[in-house]
């Protein structure tokens, strides 16, 4: 086929307004096909024949997350294509559909939200490994900087134990008020003086006034978080910005998996593999130093990764 005969076909292609919709979509945010339905009110299966061609011609992405689908607008410097895309934000800023997608994203978090805002009963907590915290700060000289460590999404408390012998002060930080209240008896049932709590979000205002009062965190922890956040890149945007000049973020998340039966409730995404954690990590303006599975331990978690970035000196 000729290039005027190719170029011809683009014009067929991104002459359509359902078209247009979709790469304009995508273009302010990747979506999944489910979620693309309801932004324009189609089924499922007609948003994927209308997508298709696009893939085909190489103007949209699509990435698997279990059994979803999400699709993005891949950039181009085509003059074509990029007046198709003002068409088509022209017309979903008339149907609504553009200013609906924020809200589209948000109920991502929805059945996290449910889950862990239930105060539901649950067993005694155990401290496990608890012979072991006397002997944690023969570790604490090996730090570059200890007097301030942040637990976002600090849940029950599991890692607290752990960090209060390292750094001077520590807060954890969770917006489920029944999560909370189990770390506190944690907490509460170690002595962990140099451990406070916190309500919130890691983007709240009164979090970040509290971390930029303190000169920020020396070390700020996102154990298995970004699975449940419905912009993962943003929460770690937030929470760069808790840290200090030569402060550190890691992150401990899932690995990448296509086995949908391992999504847990309230779980947005199945995993990230190694490119998208540096990915975000440099999008927060961190360098990253470590990317790399965290070693299976008997009775632990499995198949988690864990990324560190660091954050330039002043």
């Amino acid at each position: 086929m000729s290039a005027a005969c190719d170029r011809l076909e683009l014009f067929r292609l991104l002459g359509d307004e359902d078209r247009a919709r979709l790469l304009a979509l995508c273009a302010t945010e990747e979506l999944a096909v489910s979620e693309l339905a309801a932004l324009l009110s189609e089924s499922q299966p007609q948003i994927t024949k209308k997508t298709q061609p696009l893939r085909e011609a190489g103007l949209l992405s699509a990435r698997r997350d279990g059994t979803r689908t999400l699709l993005r607008t891949e950039p181009t410097d085509d003059l074509l294509v990029k007046a198709a895309l003002e068409e088509g934000r022209a017309l979903c800023t008339g149907d609504g559909s553009l200013a609906r997608v924020p809200a589209v994203i948000a109920q991502r978090e929805e059945g996290a939200r449910r889950l862990f805002a239930e105060a539901r009963e649950a067993a005694p907590v155990v401290v496990d490994g608890a012979q072991l915290l006397p002997f944690l700060p023969l570790l604490a000289p090996l730090l570059p900087a200890r007097a301030l460590a942040l637990d976002v999404g600090t849940g029950e408390g599991a890692l607290l134990p752990l960090l209060s012998p390292l750094y001077q002060r520590v807060l954890g930080l969770d917006r489920s008020a029944a999560r909370l209240a189990r770390a506190a008896e944690r907490t509460a049932a170690l002595g962990l003086a140099n451990v406070r709590l916190l309500e919130g979000d890691v983007s709240d205002r009164h979090v970040v006034e509290e971390l930029d009062d303190k000169g920020g965190a020396d070390l700020v922890v996102l154990s298995r978080v970004l699975r449940y956040a419905s912009r993962p890149h943003e929460t770690v945007l937030a929470a760069a910005r808790l840290l200090r000049a030569g402060g550190h973020l890691a992150i401990i998340d899932a690995a990448p998996t296509d086995d949908e039966s391992r999504r847990e409730p309230g779980q947005v995404w199945l995993g990230f593999d190694e490119r998208a954690l540096a990915a975000f990590l440099r999008e927060a303006q961190l360098e990253p130093t470590s990317i790399g599975r965290l070693p299976r331990i008997a009775g632990g978690p499995v198949d988690l990764q864990l990324a560190v970035g660091k954050k330039p000196p002043q």
